[in-house]
């Protein structure tokens, strides 16, 4: 079953998502999301752009 997809559920970045992107369909994101990275705060917009401007650039 080579048509199945694999996501990444925890740990990708904007440092490694080049990686896991190379052997995975996609990936859930939330921390590396948020300001200072910290789980607790609020979604920083800025850094969910520069995030998805490098997923965009390695479609």
């Amino acid at each position: 079953m080579t048509d199945v997809p694999v996501f990444a559920n925890t740990g990708v970045n904007i440092d490694n998502v080049a990686d896991v992107m190379s052997v995975a369909s996609g990936c859930v994101i939330g921390t590396h999301f948020k300001v200072d990275g910290n789980t607790w705060n609020h979604v920083d917009e800025a850094r969910v752009k520069r995030f998805m401007d490098k997923v965009e650039g390695l479609r």
